[in-house]
């Protein structure tokens, strides 16, 4: 592929052919503003704040859909470009509940003494992104005060009808990354929807009623307050005081990478168990035993079917509901085995009845697991777990490490360890195929790194022994 040489904001910069502007100016360092473009997705121009002026031309392009050509000459920022994407911004809150703009406790509601910081300490506001909401953000950079015109408050609802994944409509900017999402996803549920109060980006019939199979993908992308999963702080840190009831948390390293980008600094994962603790909870268990266990049923599973079917294995509640949803027909094919939070759950109900149990993951499926199923109590996020520790005044970087717990003794296989250790989650990483050999007989497997490549796989599916799906 050809390179282009463009300028931007009198800088050269030489990218390849097809490259966007957006991408060019990411190279070099310059920022553009935008809150619908995101790593992974298609861009859809539905902000339009990464508006740039390209010599030549009359009027503004749009950085994250126009691609660059060579000698092209672009000014990402101006005194005009400011303007007109404040009032983008100002025109956000229209549907946009406001409440994060109009705190009494603030006493004013200029942008230079809006404190995110404050936010993120006071829990006064309802919503959950308060502090660190991307729209929020953008108010505080463009100077957005007082809304030039009387917004509307709460005209569509919440859509609660999965128990697990929340829909707030009132607080969606319809920058569509969730509807993106979800057809990556195979699932195409979300879309523009009227309503006698104007459109939204919404499910028509609700998200349970037209299939929402609970990955909670959408949560991880949205800017907003607009989705997010249920949320368990009050009770955590309830049950986490109360002497005469046992705590315990089974705490995952992969929201560390959230936590720091949050906190704006590195910290350990002894630490955050310590943090953890800190909040009262009785113990703090890593997941080395759940893993184990849940990976010794996948093992146990392949031994008894591998080379007399083809098998869809996961062990990922999301990914169960979509196969169970999509694809009945093939459920002699399903291959399901306990997640790690099962797994957590039934040891302990067993050794250490009426204890409250917390799972501690960026898995967000995990978060519908908890609360349709009960394997475990709570489940907490990267977010949730971050106001928790934030409302009682710590911080994990200045926590002494300790160890996690041990919940028993366990055997660690690494049998079939190429097929599992191949699974992560990715928007836009192609599925794998992948060989592998045991007991001297050679194997192929393709591994899905989202759901959206169920669907192509299964249309091959006698082509392969194993498809190994992540959600």
């Amino acid at each position: 592929m050809a390179n282009v040489k463009v300028k931007i904001n009198g800088k050269s910069v030489t990218v390849p052919e097809g490259t966007t502007i957006l991408e060019a100016a990411r190279k070099k360092g310059v920022y553009i503003p935008t809150l619908c473009a995101y790593e992974g997705l298609k861009p859809k121009a539905a902000c339009k704040l990464c508006m740039v002026n390209v010599k030549g031309e009359d009027k503004e392009k749009l950085a994250c859909a126009v691609k660059v050509k060579d000698g092209m000459v672009i000014t990402t920022d101006s005194d005009e470009l400011f303007a007109k994407r404040k009032a983008l911004v100002e025109e956000m809150f229209r549907q946009h509940t406001v409440d994060c703009h109009h705190c009494m406790r603030i006493g004013s509601t200029l942008a230079k003494d809006f404190d995110p910081k404050f936010c993120k300490d006071c829990y006064f506001c309802d919503c959950v992104k308060d502090g660190f909401c991307e729209l929020q953000q953008k108010a505080l950079e463009f100077g957005v005060d007082v809304l030039p015109f009387e917004p509307h408050e709460h005209d569509f609802g919440v859509d609660v009808s999965t128990g697990s994944v929340i829909r707030n409509m009132d607080k969606c900017i319809k920058c569509r990354r969730c509807l993106d999402i979800c057809k990556a996803q195979g699932v195409g549920i979300l879309g523009i929807i009227k309503t006698e109060n104007g459109q939204t980006v919404g499910a028509k019939n609700g998200l349970k009623a037209d299939g929402c199979i609970r990955c909670g993908r959408c949560v991880a992308f949205c800017p907003t307050g607009a989705l997010y999963m249920l949320e368990h702080k009050d009770e955590v840190v309830y049950f986490a005081h109360q002497y005469d009831t046992e705590t315990a948390a089974m705490v995952c390293s992969c929201v560390i990478d959230e936590l720091e980008k949050l906190y704006g600094e590195k910290f350990e994962y002894g630490q955050l168990l310590a943090a953890v603790k800190k909040l009262g909870i009785d113990h703090v268990y890593s997941p080395a035993y759940a893993r184990a266990q849940s990976l010794a049923q996948a093992v146990r599973l392949l031994d008894e079917n591998l080379g007399k079917k083809p098998m869809l294995l996961t062990d990922n509640y999301a990914a169960k509901n979509f196969l169970r949803l999509h694809f009945p027909e093939l459920e002699e094919n399903f291959a399901f085995y306990d997640s790690k939070e099962k797994c957590f759950g039934d040891y302990m109900h067993e050794h250490h009845p009426g204890a409250k149990l917390i799972s501690v993951s960026n898995n967000n499926s995990s978060g519908a697991e908890a609360a349709e199923t009960g394997c475990v109590d709570y489940y907490i996020n990267a977010s949730e777990l971050y106001r928790i520790i934030m409302r009682t005044g710590g911080r994990p970087s200045v926590k002494r490490p300790i160890d996690a717990e041990e919940i028993a003794e366990f055997e660690k296989s690494d049998r079939y360890a190429e097929l599992f250790e191949a699974g992560s989650w990715y928007v836009d990483k192609p599925a794998e195929e992948l060989e592998f050999t045991e007991n001297g007989t050679r194997y192929k497997a393709l591994i899905c790194h989202n759901l959206g490549q169920v669907k192509a796989a299964v249309a091959k599916l006698d082509k392969y022994d194993v498809i190994k799906i992540t959600a």
